[in-house]
């Protein structure tokens, strides 16, 4: 039996998952029907079956599972997988493939070839090329047929390399190291004049050792994901050197290159690669190595890097974008300094993929627009900032990125419960992905304070004494507490599922329950697996009880915003009578009290005028504990403009007063209000209303879920 991408995921769940996974757990990760969910899992039980190893166990009330000795015999198969032989390819997976494939050929590459790597029929590898061809395209590289030369690549040498880039993120699957190194068996070929022993294993984990050497020179500390994928890049242009097909850098390019610390890392690299795999590389190529470890994703600085004044722009530019996102979020973050270093981190490296076009694939965009599509709306006001800075266009799964920094410190405002237990998140994506799986994780078990972030060789050199329990979004080793895996982006399944997991794992009075069940079980019957069974029974009594949830209300603008909340006037005397009279209704029905006015004028005066969000435009607001009940919102439109200071940008007509109660309740809202004033219709609307039924008609229009 053959499997596919989406059976490789579901055994790797399995063989990973402390307690059983739910059918309904593996249609909302995979977003596939319960239907496809057992033709996968018969596509699996029918492998395992051919490699003489048990099926998947199924419990109707819990879900699937294996025991710890199944586990471990699949961890060993899957390490050895041969994805040539026993797997099936998607479209993408294909078609990226056979680029990489061709642009790495040690030899004469023909049709029959691709369908003997691939396993695929004659006509489906042709409608494959035809469609590579168009997407080549964007890369400015042409798919070419010549009969005595085969298949070839067309282009020039640096397009060539970014349309490989692109290709090795389609098909690397970020799972770990052994399926890295099936990956990337894929392309040794027996070819003339090339040793047999070339690109094994051991070339793999020397250039991997390489990398790990290299940080000391650069001064940072390159994500797991980023130390694998970077090594596979590695691979591959070491068959592009051997086909002596080089690149050509800028001259000034290289000028400014050679200055940074990378270059001093990428040129030890070069050293490295020459000596072990005797082969010549140019400085042309150390040049274009540094550009690559420039835009790489780091979990850290050393704290002197993060001085160097050549970062002073992008440090300017991270404060210029949380002072930004707290103005439209309208919070103000306690931790502020850190929030910026974390932000400088991630866009250090973003700004070299941005400006060499080295756009990565960011796998969890869709999920973080999807789940957190208050934050991202917010975000996306800030990023031009960046956008200026970069002069090009962030892209939506950029700014996801940055979404994500902002996530993870949203909740840093307020008190924080006293934690009951203590965990640890591995992840090998970086810093971004680590904070908003911190924030879940929180939100989700107010009972647990993560005590320590890590990356996976973080993880495995560290103690993890007094630690209760580690979530990991990669696999990692077993150490003495329990390790859960999941998805960065937690489903409400999954949420749902991790809870369950950690509850089960708990010490509680409650198992005596158990004992005493396992106590009359004894008598009656013969146990095969005494721990899978007492396992299976904690399952069973937590999946019927209710599972405590996360709850996540938050209003709407028309339900923040009503119509006993819309004033008119004619002018005020200052900015200072305006802001007093714009907040009444909210005064009148006591979701605020004077005090919050008050600490609204004293922010401004101490400031400036940070709360005139665009020209026409002010969002007052302060900090919920300076006088805040309940959640508010309330408009206060003027005939005559009121000037906060002699700048025309700061002549306003149009209030909206915030009474928020936290850092999350209001983004909903605040969102749909972001939206509704970006239109310009909409202004004028609302400059020229003359009812509440005017304001409302607008402001119905933008609350929707």
């Amino acid at each position: 039996m053959i499997l596919d991408q989406r059976c490789m995921t579901i055994l790797t769940k399995m063989v990973h998952a402390p307690t059983h996974v739910s059918p309904q757990e593996l249609m909302e990760e995979l977003q596939i029907s319960k239907r496809t969910v057992y033709y996968d899992v018969e596509k699996i039980n029918s492998w395992l079956k051919d490699q003489g190893l048990d099926e998947l166990k199924y419990v109707r009330a819990a879900g699937f599972y294996l025991d710890e000795e199944e586990k471990q015999q699949i961890k060993q198969r899957l390490h050895s997988f041969d994805k040539a032989a026993s797997y099936e390819f998607s479209r993408k997976e294909r078609m990226a493939w056979t680029a990489i494939l061709i642009l790495t050929r040690e030899k004469t590459i023909y049709l029959q070839d691709l369908m003997d790597k691939l396993g695929v029929s004659r006509s489906t590898l042709l409608a494959d090329i035809k469609e590579l061809k168009k997407q080549l395209n964007q890369f400015r590289v042409q798919l070419n047929f010549h009969k005595p030369s085969g298949y070839y690549i067309a282009g020039e040498e640096q397009d060539k390399r970014k349309m490989l880039i692109y290709c090795l993120s389609q098909v690397l699957t970020n799972r770990g190291w052994n399926d890295l190194i099936s990956e990337v068996q894929l392309t040794i070929q027996d070819a003339p004049g090339l040793s047999p022993e070339m690109f094994q294993r051991t070339d793999l984990e020397a250039i991997y050792e390489i990398l790990n050497e290299s940080e000391s020179y650069s001064g940072v500390h390159y994500t797991d994901e980023v130390m694998e994928t970077l090594s596979a890049h590695i691979f591959m242009l070491i068959k592009r050197f051997n086909q002596e097909k080089y690149i050509k850098m800028d001259p000034v390019e290289k000028q400014v290159i050679k200055e940074t610390k990378e270059y001093t890392a990428a040129r030890f690299i070069c050293r490295k690669i020459e000596s072990g795999f005797q082969l010549e590389v140019p400085d042309d190529e150390a040049c274009y190595l540094t550009t690559y470890l420039l835009g790489a994703k780091i979990s850290d600085y050393d704290t002197h890097e993060l001085e160097n004044q050549d970062l002073d722009i992008l440090k300017s530019m991270a404060v210029r974008m949380v002072d930004d996102f707290q103005k439209y979020a309208c919070v103000f973050f306690q931790n502020r300094k850190e929030l910026e270093r974390n932000l400088l981190i991630h866009l250090k490296p973003a700004y070299f993929r941005i400006k060499y076009g080295i756009e990565l694939e960011n796998p969890l965009s869709k999920s973080v627009q999807e789940s957190y599509q208050d934050l991202f709306i917010l975000t996306k006001k800030v990023v031009h900032h960046f956008e200026y800075v970069l002069g090009k266009k962030v892209s939506d799964d950029e700014a996801a990125y940055i979404a994500m920094h902002f996530g993870g410190w949203i909740d840093k405002e307020g008190v924080r419960v006293e934690a009951r237990k203590k965990a640890a998140v591995v992840c090998a994506s970086g810093i971004g992905t680590s904070r908003i799986l911190q924030k879940q994780i929180e939100d989700l078990m107010p009972f647990v304070d993560v005590a320590n972030v890590y990356t996976v060789r973080e993880y495995e050199k560290a103690s993890l004494a007094d630690l209760d329990f580690v979530i990991s979004t990669t696999p990692v080793s077993r150490k003495n507490v329990p390790v859960f895996i999941v998805n960065p982006i937690l489903n409400p399944s999954e949420k749902e599922s991790l809870l369950k997991q950690v509850q089960a794992s708990e010490k509680r009075p409650k198992s005596e329950n158990i004992d005493a069940l396992m106590d009359i079980i004894r008598k009656h019957a013969d146990i095969k697996d005494e721990s899978m069974l007492v396992q299976e029974l904690k399952a069973y009594y937590q999946s019927n009880k209710d599972a405590k949830s996360e709850v996540d209300q938050k209003p709407m603008l028309n339900e923040v915003l009503t119509a006993d909340k819309i004033q008119f006037a004619d002018s005020a005397a200052s900015w200072q009578e305006a802001l007093q009279m714009a907040s009444q209704p909210l005064l009148a029905d006591q979701s605020i009290s004077q005090h919050y006015i008050d600490a609204m004028i004293e922010n401004v005066n101490e400031m400036g005028p940070y709360i005139v969000i665009a020209p026409g435009i002010a969002l007052p607001h302060a900090r919920p504990e300076a006088g805040v009940n309940k959640l508010g919102m309330s408009f206060l439109q003027l005939k005559e403009s009121c000037a906060f200071s002699e700048k025309p940008e700061h002549q306003v007509r149009l209030f909206f007063v915030l009474a928020a109660i936290d850092n999350e309740t209001h983004l909903k809202a605040l969102s749909q209000l972001s939206k509704m004033l970006s239109d310009s219709d909409n202004l004028e609307k609302l400059q020229n209303a003359d009812t509440e039924a005017d304001v409302l008609e607008i402001i119905n229009q933008y609350s929707q879920d």
